[in-house]
């Protein structure tokens, strides 16, 4: 889970809705708005209507638009453990003021309780700024969007974020082409977006009053970004222009690399809750039940005390190993639950800032890595306990309680090694829940594991009664240690197993049956110890996959053309004057991924107009 409750930007584009989130431990992440019903895969949520009739329907607030914002405040729910606070919103360049308004208007009816509005091309220069180029106050931009349109923004950089000089699009300048109802109707008939390029830069630097060669920087975003656009803008504005990182998606991050919302507050994760203390509390008194029922159970052999000859011990070592397997899953439940309330207790007392999430999801790892090395303590002192109370020297106790929880306590570390990358859990889980071993399981596991005990000693003796009446109605012949009541309990291990293994009811069905019945059938006195082994080992594998999960999953959810390895952005120079495009093929532009969000952002607010920055909408 995330420390602090972060942050959505919400980008308004001619096809739909696209989405993010930010917290302040440096994470951004695309929401998937296409497991939403009635949106699209990669991203984007599907409008009821699509090209200039959705944004009409943007601009005028209508039914549209508010059902884009419900998908997207679905999302965010499922992400954070309850309901969307803030929005950025991001509109593209042509929007008049007096119209964002009804934006807001959108999303407030969606939930939403505090909304910022941005232009696009401020959006980008926020994107610029977290990406580490550097624009000192009174740097000029240009900014070009080549979507299913093409718009020109020049921005000039102040001291608190940007100032909007001027802006055009392509439909004005089609507008003075072409007929004007023809233009109004379509506003690229004239050719495609990337044709206006030239004009709408031409237009946008007319209107701030600024002569070719004098920018700091020329980018371009959007879709149609290639390079044949960066030609055109270098032979217009006489500076080459930058390739910008995620160009499809430059606005949307910058809307949350930016900051949150102004007049938005930080609210904290989803807390711990008592399910997550069940997770502790019951793995561990179940360990404690079996380690006792092993000493109960065990008999000692041969003179006490007597070096050259030790003794020998006959005891349910399966037992011993069940029980070392759940004092490890007690262990990391625990120490995770630790990290994770102390990291509610920081947020939840104002103390977290934004720091604090960073140290909280390390130390979530560090857990992780602490319970692997405790879990082997917690299995050595059960040996050592054992050997003195039979009087018997630890090594045979020490492989029954320590090698067969080797492997799960290495995916455990392993596990960690993954959160120490990743510092927030896959969608609706926090970390707590997803590291733990299912209450479920280890009840049914550790029924399992006591009537296999009891079958081998005989006790607990609260037992034999269940086991007389077993008898009468199944009989052993009494030619089999194993009788009824082990059987009983190797087909609850083999449940217990297909349990963890998979979540939905018919897949447990399908495979818990004829697993239960296996184990149950194969459980024999020397297959016990096999069993208890083979449990542990599943336990490790399903560690193992829930890591291999959160190494995978960014790479299978992320919406196409978006990447997410961390990488370093050129740092730009004022390019020189343009001369004429090179001759030959055009290489692709290649494609950085977003980098954190900032901490510090500029001022805005929601009356009407936008400020002075051009950060906001005041």
């Amino acid at each position: 889970m995330s420390i602090i409750g972060g942050w959505i930007g919400v980008e308004v584009r001619p096809d739909g809705l696209q989405a993010a989130m930010a917290w302040p431990d440096a994470t951004v992440m695309i929401l998937p708005l296409g497991r939403v019903a009635g949106a699209t895969t990669g991203g984007t949520a599907a409008a009821p209507g699509t090209g200039p009739d959705w944004v009409a329907a943007g601009r005028d607030g209508g039914p549209d638009l508010v059902a884009g914002f419900r998908q997207v405040a679905q999302v965010a729910a499922a992400v954070t453990g309850g309901g969307p606070a803030a929005a950025t919103v991001v509109v593209p360049a042509g929007w008049r003021a007096q119209q964002l308004p009804q934006v807001r208007a959108a999303a407030a009816l969606a939930g939403f309780a505090v909304v910022e509005v941005l232009p696009a091309p401020v959006a980008v220069g926020w994107h610029l700024l977290a990406g580490g180029v550097a624009l000192a106050p009174g740097a000029l931009v240009l900014v070009c969007a080549v979507d299913t349109g093409c718009s020109a923004t020049v921005l000039r950089r102040t001291g608190g974020g940007f100032e909007v000089m001027s802006t055009v699009d392509a439909a004005t300048v089609a507008a003075d082409m072409l007929a004007l109802p023809a233009a109004l109707e379509h506003p690229a008939a004239a050719g495609s977006p990337g044709r206006w390029v030239p004009e709408v830069a031409r237009r946008a630097m007319a209107g701030a009053q600024l002569p070719p060669g004098v920018f700091d920087l020329v980018c371009a975003v959007g879709p149609g970004a290639d390079v044949a656009v960066g030609r055109q803008l270098a032979q217009v504005c006489g500076v080459e222009p930058m390739l910008v990182a995620e160009p499809q998606v430059a606005a949307l991050l910058g809307a949350v690399q930016r900051g949150p919302a102004v007049g938005a507050e930080l609210r904290p994760a989803r807390p711990v809750g008592w399910r997550d203390a069940v997770a502790v509390v019951l793995p561990g008194l179940c360990s404690v039940a079996l380690v006792a029922q092993f000493l109960a159970g065990g008999q000692r052999y041969g003179p006490v005390e007597k070096l050259p000859q030790p003794g020998m011990l006959l005891a349910p070592w399966g037992v011993l190993a069940f029980a070392s397997m759940f004092g490890l899953a007690a262990v990391v439940a625990g120490l995770v639950l630790a990290a994770a309330a102390r990291a509610d207790g920081e947020a939840g007392a104002g103390r977290g800032g934004a720091g604090w999430g960073w140290v909280g999801h390390r130390l979530t790892a560090v857990a992780l890595g602490g319970a692997a090395l405790a879990g082997l303590v917690v299995a050595g002192v059960y040996a050592l306990v054992a050997a003195g109370f039979f009087d018997l020297a630890p090594g045979p106790l020490l492989r029954w309680s320590v090698l067969p929880v080797v492997p799960a306590a290495v995916a455990v570390a392993g596990l960690g090694a993954v959160v120490w990358r990743r510092p927030d859990p896959p969608l609706g889980w926090s970390w707590p829940r997803w590291v733990r071993l299912p209450p479920v399981v280890i009840a049914v596991a550790a029924v399992g594991a006591v009537l296999v005990g009891f079958d081998e000693t005989g006790a607990p003796w609260v037992l034999q009664p269940l086991a007389w009446l077993l008898e009468q109605w199944m009989p052993s012949g009494g030619m089999s240690i194993i009788g009824p009541v082990g059987r009983i309990g190797g087909v609850c291990i083999g449940a217990a197993v297909a349990l963890l293994l998979v979540r939905r009811a018919w897949l447990r069905l399908l495979l818990g049956v004829p697993l239960a019945a296996l184990v149950g059938a194969s459980t024999a006195w020397p297959t016990t110890g096999a069993v208890a082994v083979g449990f542990a080992l599943t336990v490790a594998a399903w560690w193992l996959g829930r890591g291999g999960w959160l190494l995978l999953s960014p790479a299978l959810r992320r919406p196409a053309g978006v990447t997410a390895d961390p990488a370093t952005y050129p740092a730009h120079q004022p390019g020189p004057a343009a001369g004429p495009p090179p001759a030959g093929p055009a290489p692709a532009w290649p494609s950085w991924p977003a980098h954190p969000p900032m901490a510090g952002h500029g001022d805005g607010g929601a009356n009407g107009r936008w400020d002075g920055d051009g950060t906001g909408l005041r």
